[in-house]
């Protein structure tokens, strides 16, 4: 069986209006007017709400045996892709316009392992704060994993341990063993916001903590690798 050229990777799980959410990630995907791709969802809900959602879709989909949590989720729909390249969108987001795959395509020539594109963001009404990324040691400058593709060879994942930074660490340890990111300076993706997001659930102790902990990583490991 050949491999597609991209594996669109999905963790999905529980939160306010999931389906609805869902429906418009992969009604984005099916959009699309490059068509070398799979769907790989990963399911960390605990009931079969988006399982049975997922069959009006060709995907393929993954039922976690218990709850994984955020990072490990989504290495589990990357462990299960088969494309030569990764894109990550989560849930709540989408693609931008029903080129944004053929731009990925089409742009991810050359040297790089990684790749991130700009973004915009939407509250369900309006679009805004574009934002185009550039690469920073200490704050993530990048924005959010579903601005990420990365090639199939790359070993890097998500380290458990974070929630809030999980995308800062990976794109530090990306930078320091695979080198600069190619850059898509477009708008390549929506980030979808809203109260029932993961990261909205947080306290402020939570988020310093773990910049705290992310400090001692690199500190005690400089060239850390995520624990799977």
């Amino acid at each position: 069986m050949v491999s597609p050229k991209i594996s669109i990777v999905v963790p999905v799980y529980n939160m306010s209006n999931a389906v609805q959410f869902l429906k418009r990630n992969l009604d984005s995907i099916v959009s699309q007017t490059f068509k070398d791709y799979e769907i790989v969802v990963s399911d960390d809900s605990d009931d079969d709400q988006l399982k049975i959602f997922c069959h009006k879709y060709q995907v393929r989909y993954v039922k976690n045996k218990g709850s994984k949590g955020m990072a490990n989720n989504t290495n589990h729909a990357i462990e299960n892709a088969k494309g030569k390249l990764i894109k990550i969108l989560y849930q709540d987001d989408y693609f931008n316009t029903e080129s944004s795959l053929e731009d990925i395509n089409r742009y991810f020539v050359g040297y790089a392992s990684w790749m991130v594109s700009g973004c915009a963001h939407s509250d369900g009404i309006t679009q805004f704060n574009d934002h185009f990324p550039f690469y920073s040691e200490s704050e993530n400058t990048i924005g959010s994993p579903s601005v990420l593709t990365f090639k199939r060879e790359v070993e890097e994942r998500f380290d458990p341990e974070f929630h809030w930074v999980l995308d800062l660490d990976l794109y530090k340890r990306l930078y320091h063993n695979y080198g600069k990111p190619k850059i898509l300076n477009k708008v390549n993706v929506v980030i979808g916001l809203h109260l029932g997001q993961k990261t909205y659930l947080l306290s402020d102790e939570r988020k310093l903590l773990e910049y705290e902990l992310l400090r001692r990583k690199y500190e005690q490991h400089p060239s850390a690798t995520a624990k799977l």
